[in-house]
C-alpha cells in the first residue's frame, strides 16, 4: 500500500533524481520496473507514482507519422485527445488535438515533462497561458483552457490555420531570388504553423489585398503595412492590459486563411503582476529581432517600446527581404544591436516609400525614448501613411507638406515651378545655417577674449599673492627665531604655486624669465636657512660629549675652542633658558652679518672636522631635537608622516610638553620633570611609526647620544636632559 503523500516531499531532491533516472531509460528504449522505483523510498512512493505517470502520458505524446486522415492517438490528456504534434520549441511542444466535451480542433501546448520539474521553466509557461488568456482581441491567439493532467502542464488555444510572416517572407526571397536571411535559431520559440495548409498559396492567405506574387510594388508595401498595423493595435491592447510580449518576430505573426493577422506565443510575456520572473542579467527574445534594451541584459529597463522595435525590425525584414542586420553569430548580432543603426531601406530598394522608411526607423531608435512612446502612435502613423497624409513620425516641414500636396495633386504643379521652389528654399536655409554659425564663431570668440582677460587677471593676481608669500619668508620672518620650518613651507609653496601658474599661462619667454628669477631667488633663501641650521649644530661643539661622541683629536679640541672663544668675544653666548645659536641674536645685527658670519664658520670647521664627524654632528643635533624634531618639513617628507601621524604627534606634544597646566605653575617644571616628558612624548611618538619609518629614522638619527646635556629647538623648557644643567649648558 503507497502511503499517503507528504506536502514536502515534492521538494526532495531524490524525487528530481528518480524521475530522470526513469526518463533515461525510457528514452533508452528499456522497461523499467515501476515498483523497484517505488520501494527505493516507501516515504516518497505516493508523490512519486505521480510523477512516473507523467512520463508515461509524455511517452504516449511522442510524434507518430503523419497521414492524410489524421486520427487521435494515444491517452487523451484531460479533455483533450492528441492527434499530431504541429511544432515544437524551447518552451514546449504543439500538438493539433481535439477538445472532447466540444468535438472542436484546437492547438494544444504541452510543457515537456523534463522542463516541468525547472521551477522557472514552469512559471514561464504558466505566465505565457495567463498573459494570452487574459487578452481579448481579434488579432491575439486566443485561450480556451488551461490545466496539468499526472505532472503534464498544458493549455490548449485556438488552432490558425494558415502561415507565418516568416513563410510569407520566405516566399518573397524565393520570387526575387534574394538570398535567405540566416536561420533563425537563436532562441527560437513555437511558430504555431499547422503543416497541413503549407500548400495554401500566399495569395490566397492575402484576401483583399495585392499579392506578394505581383512583385514588390507600392501596393506589396502598403499591405505590409497594413499588417502591421494591425499587429501594433493588438500590441497596444496588450500593453495596455499589463502584458509585453517580448518575442515579437514574423515566426510568431499568423496569417489564416481569411488574411487575418493573430500574434502568437507569449512564452516570453511580461506580466505587470510577475515581474520579478526575469530580473537583471536575463537576455530573453529572438536575438535578431531584440530591442537593445533587451541585449543589454537588464543593464536597461525594459518596458512596452521593446515590442515596438520588434515590430518594427519585422516589418524591415518584410519590406527589405533582408535581415535587419547581417551578423552571424551571437556575438556579431550583439554588437550591431548595440552600436550599429540599421541601414536605410531604401538603401536596399528604392521602391519602398520614403514615410514607410521613416516609420521603421523611427520604430528601430535605439533609445527607447526616441521610438514611437506606445504601439498604438506608430499603427497611427501606419494608417497616416495608408492615408496619404503626413505622418507624425517628423515634424513635417514645408518639403514634407509640398511632397505630400503634389502627390494628391500632380497635374497642379509643373516641374519647373518645383525645382524653383527648391532652390528658393535650399537657399533659404543656407544663409540661416550660414547666419546662425557665423552668430556662434563671434559669440565663441567673444568669450574666448573675456576668458582670456580673466585669466590674466587672475594670473596677475595669483603672481602678486606669491611674491607677497616669498617676500614674508625672506624679510617679515628673518627675525623671527625658530621659524625656519614655517619659511621653508612658504617659499617651496610659493615656488610650486608660480610654476603651475606659469603652466597654466602658457610658455612664454617673459614668463620663463621671471619663472627662473623667482626660482633662483627661492633657491637662494632656502640655502641661506640651510646655513643658519647647519651652523646652529656647531653650538654643540661647546659640549665635552658632543666632542667625545665625535671622537675629536686634541688638535682639533684646540682648533675648536679657539674658534669659540673668537666669537664669544664679538658675540657673547646666550642667558641660560635661551636657545642659543646664530638665529637668537638676530635683532642685535642683521641677517646679511649673520650669514656672513655662518658662512666663515662653516669655512673654518669644515677645516677641522672630516666629513664622518659633521655627518655625526647632524645625527646628534636630530637626536637632541627631540619630539619637536618631527616638526621639521624636511623630517615629515623624508619619512612620508600621514596626516593622521602629524595629528597624532601635535596630539603628543600637547599632552606631554606644553601641557596646558604648566601656564597656571609660579615655577617652570624642573628639568628632571621635563626630561622625563621629553622621552616619554619619545617613545610615543616613535610608537607610531610604521617599521619602515622607524628604520628610516634610525637611519637619520644614527647610534643613540648619551652625553648629558639639552639642546632645546624651540623657547621655553628644555626637552632632553638627562640631569639638571651645568654652568656651561645653555
Amino acid at each position: 500500500m503507497i502511503p499517503n503523500p507528504d506536502p514536502l516531499a515534492e521538494e526532495d531532491p531524490r524525487i528530481l533524481l528518480m524521475t530522470r533516472e526513469y526518463l533515461a531509460e525510457l528514452e533508452a528504449g528499456r522497461s523499467p520496473s515501476r515498483q523497484t522505483y517505488l520501494d527505493r523510498y516507501p516515504e516518497l512512493a505516493a508523490i512519486l507514482s505521480e510523477y512516473l505517470d507523467g512520463i508515461q502520458l509524455a511517452e504516449t505524446l511522442r510524434p507518430v507519422a503523419i497521414v492524410a486522415a489524421p486520427e487521435p492517438t494515444g491517452s487523451p490528456l484531460g479533455d483533450f485527445q492528441i492527434v499530431r504534434e504541429v511544432g515544437r520549441g524551447g518552451m514546449g511542444v504543439v500538438y493539433e488535438a481535439i477538445q472532447l466535451s466540444l468535438g472542436r480542433r484546437v492547438a494544444l501546448k504541452v510543457l515537456p515533462f523534463a522542463a516541468a520539474l525547472d521551477a522557472k521553466h514552469l512559471q514561464r509557461f504558466k505566465t505565457e497561458a495567463y498573459a494570452a488568456a487574459q487578452l481579448h482581441h481579434t488579432n491575439i491567439v486566443p485561450v480556451y483552457a488551461v490545466g496539468c493532467e499526472r505532472g503534464m502542464h498544458y493549455y490548449a488555444m485556438q488552432l490558425i490555420e494558415g502561415h507565418s510572416i516568416a513563410e510569407v517572407i520566405d516566399e518573397l526571397r524565393n520570387q526575387n531570388k534574394v538570398v535567405s536571411a540566416p536561420p533563425q535559431d537563436v532562441n527560437t520559440e513555437i511558430t504555431n504553423t499547422v503543416a497541413q495548409h503549407r500548400e495554401l498559396t500566399l495569395a490566397d492567405s492575402l484576401p483583399g489585398r495585392s499579392s506578394p506574387r505581383s512583385g514588390r510594388t507600392r501596393d506589396s508595401f502598403r499591405s505590409a503595412a497594413q499588417i502591421a498595423a494591425e499587429v501594433a493595435d493588438a500590441l497596444e491592447y496588450a500593453h495596455d492590459s499589463g502584458v509585453i510580449h517580448r518575442d515579437i518576430k514574423p515566426a510568431n505573426l499568423l496569417l489564416d486563411s481569411k488574411g487575418a493577422v493573430w500574434i502568437a506565443d507569449f512564452g516570453l510575456a511580461l506580466v505587470a503582476t510577475d515581474a520579478g520572473l526575469t530580473q537583471t542579467g536575463d537576455v530573453l527574445g529572438t536575438l535578431r529581432y531584440m530591442s537593445p534594451e533587451q541585449a543589454a541584459g537588464g543593464r536597461e529597463p525594459v518596458d512596452h517600446r521593446t515590442d515596438v522595435y520588434s515590430l518594427g525590425a519585422t516589418l524591415y525584414e518584410w519590406l527589405t527581404l533582408q535581415p535587419i542586420f547581417p551578423g552571424q553569430d551571437r556575438p556579431a548580432l550583439f554588437y550591431q544591436i548595440l552600436n550599429e543603426d540599421p541601414r536605410p531601406l531604401r538603401k536596399l530598394d528604392l521602391a519602398i516609400p520614403v514615410e514607410l522608411e521613416t516609420i521603421v526607423l523611427k520604430a528601430l531608435a535605439k533609445s527607447p525614448v526616441e521610438r514611437y512612446a506606445t504601439a498604438g502612435e506608430m499603427a497611427d502613423d501606419l494608417r497616416r501613411f495608408l492615408n496619404e497624409i503626413p505622418i507624425r513620425a517628423r515634424r513635417p516641414q514645408l518639403v514634407d507638406r509640398l511632397r505630400k500636396w503634389m502627390r494628391r495633386h500632380p497635374s497642379f504643379i509643373a516641374a519647373a515651378l518645383i525645382l524653383l521652389i527648391c532652390g528658393l528654399i535650399g537657399l533659404g536655409i543656407t544663409t540661416a545655417i550660414v547666419a546662425r554659425e557665423h552668430a556662434k564663431t563671434d559669440e565663441a570668440y567673444q568669450r574666448e577674449r573675456q576668458r582670456a582677460r580673466e585669466a590674466e587677471a587672475q594670473f596677475k593676481l595669483a603672481r602678486r599673492v606669491t611674491d607677497e608669500m616669498i617676500q614674508l619668508a625672506e624679510k617679515e620672518l628673518s627675525d623671527a627665531p625658530f621659524q625656519e620650518g614655517l619659511r621653508k613651507q612658504l617659499l617651496e609653496a610659493a615656488l610650486g604655486y608660480y610654476q603651475e601658474f606659469s603652466a597654466n599661462r602658457g610658455t612664454t619667454s617673459t614668463s620663463e624669465s621671471e619663472l627662473g628669477a623667482t626660482r633662483a631667488r627661492v633657491n637662494r633663501i632656502l640655502a641661506d636657512l640651510a646655513l643658519l641650521e647647519s651652523d646652529r649644530q656647531r653650538f654643540l661643539l661647546r659640549e665635552v660629549a658632543v666632542q667625545d661622541d665625535l671622537k675629536l683629536t686634541k688638535e682639533q679640541r684646540a682648533q675648536i675652542a679657539e674658534l669659540i672663544s673668537s666669537r664669544d668675544e664679538h658675540h657673547p653666548p646666550p642667558s641660560r633658558g635661551h636657545s642659543g645659536g646664530p638665529r637668537d641674536r638676530l635683532r642685535k645685527g642683521s641677517e646679511k652679518e649673520i650669514l656672513v658670519t655662518a658662512r666663515a664658520n662653516e669655512i673654518a670647521y669644515s677645516a677641522i672636522l672630516k666629513p664622518d664627524q659633521i655627518s655625526r654632528l647632524s645625527q646628534i643635533a636630530l637626536q637632541c631635537q627631540g619630539p619637536m624634531a618631527f616638526r621639521e618639513v624636511d623630517i615629515g617628507r623624508t619619512l612620508k608622516l600621514t596626516a593622521e601621524q602629524k595629528q597624532s604627534i601635535q596630539r603628543i606634544e600637547s599632552e606631554t610638553i606644553f601641557r596646558h597646566d604648566d601656564r597656571l605653575r609660579p615655577e617652570p617644571p624642573p628639568s628632571e620633570e621635563r626630561g622625563q616628558r621629553a622621552r616619554l612624548a619619545m617613545q610615543q611618538i616613535l610608537a607610531l611609526l610604521s617599521p619602515t619609518q622607524r628604520k628610516q629614522w634610525e637611519q637619520m638619527t644614527g647610534k643613540p647620544f648619551t652625553g648629558d646635556f639639552f639642546f632645546p629647538r624651540h623657547p621655553g623648557p628644555p626637552f632632553l636632559h638627562h640631569g639638571p644643567p651645568g654652568p656651561d649648558h645653555f
